[in-house]
């Protein structure tokens, strides 16, 4: 199983501003906030290239600290729902979280948190002064590599359905690897992928601004430390995954996922050929973030049987 996240007694550099005023993420900041992360659980909602690609509409990115604490501005035009302002951090939670919860109330805005961490409520010392709503939409899935390399079981569905896609193969060469997407060719190759790959339906159909994303993910990947893995067949792509390696080995935090569905299984094949690629590479678990609400995501990622979730939470103040 995987061992359970705690908190540590590391606390951030103050290289940001301090809350109520935030920061704005520029890519030279990328390795000042990568220390500051660096002692935290493997969230997707945390990575500096996930921020600089998922929330950066509009150049919207920005932390801040409090108390030690990072504060993190999670921001989308048009998107209340998911919008507003997170706290992740061990120390001095209760006076921390009360003290934002109180500047938005002095602003007239609504005094909530999105998107905290299930970690950080155990270290909460009066819980009763909060209310914790559930953001079920938002939870991570996290797998255990192993569970898709190898197959153990002689008589399985994945197995059955790899050997389909390797019928349908015999003949051309099958190559899992990873690109250097600093080079042109590679970029553009990526992106013309992700362009003629089919959407509706698919594990390709994700959230509205996904387009963006991606494209932002790939142009500046050696910027924001976007790593990827890929699937080729007879040199032609026909897969690939978008991830980032945080600073617990044992895992990749996943951003994109394109695939080509020209050949059967190829879904089926992918995710066997990337696990093992993974397992060579020493990682054992893989957050593949959360599934937004999608019901084909959601029914996706649990087909695929999550070990185990990190939970998000929004904090108000208790009636």
């Amino acid at each position: 199983m995987i061992s359970k996240h705690t908190a540590t007694d590391a606390k951030p550099a103050d290289v940001f501003k301090t809350f109520p005023e935030f920061s704005k993420l520029t890519y030279a900041d990328r390795e000042k906030y990568e220390a500051l992360i660096k002692d935290l659980p493997p969230l997707a909602s945390l990575p500096f290239s996930n921020l600089m690609t998922w929330w950066n509409s509009l150049d919207s990115a920005a932390v801040a600290t409090l108390n030690g604490n990072l504060i993190i501005s999670y921001w989308l035009p048009g998107s209340d729902k998911v919008s507003g302002i997170s706290f992740i951090g061990t120390n001095k939670v209760d006076e921390s979280i009360c003290e934002i919860l109180d500047h938005l109330k002095r602003k007239g805005e609504r005094p909530r948190l999105v998107h905290v961490p299930e970690f950080i409520i155990s270290h909460m010392q009066h819980p009763e002064l909060f209310e914790f709503k559930s953001e079920r939409n938002d939870d991570e899935y996290v797998y255990e590599v192993s569970k898709f390399y190898p197959i153990t079981k002689n008589v399985s569905f994945r197995r059955h359905r790899i050997k389909k896609f390797m019928s349908h193969t015999k003949d051309r060469e099958v190559v899992v690897k990873s690109l250097d997407i600093s080079e042109y060719e590679n970029k553009q190759l990526l992106l013309q992928c992700a362009a003629e790959v089919p959407r509706k339906g698919t594990v390709n159909e994700i959230a509205r601004h996904s387009d963006e994303a991606l494209v932002s993910a790939i142009e500046n990947a050696e910027y924001i430390g976007v790593d990827n893995v890929c699937l080729f067949v007879n040199h032609e792509l026909h897969a690939f995954m978008l991830f980032s390696r945080p600073a617990d080995k044992r895992y990749i935090i996943f951003s994109h996922v394109m695939v080509r569905y020209d050949i059967p299984y190829t879904y089926d094949y992918m995710v066997y050929g990337f696990a093992k690629w993974l397992t060579e590479s020493g990682v054992q678990y893989a957050n593949l973030d959360s599934d937004l609400g999608m019901p084909l995501l959601r029914m996706l990622k649990l087909a695929l049987g999550p070990t185990e979730y990190f939970r998000k939470y929004t904090i108000e103040p208790a009636n």
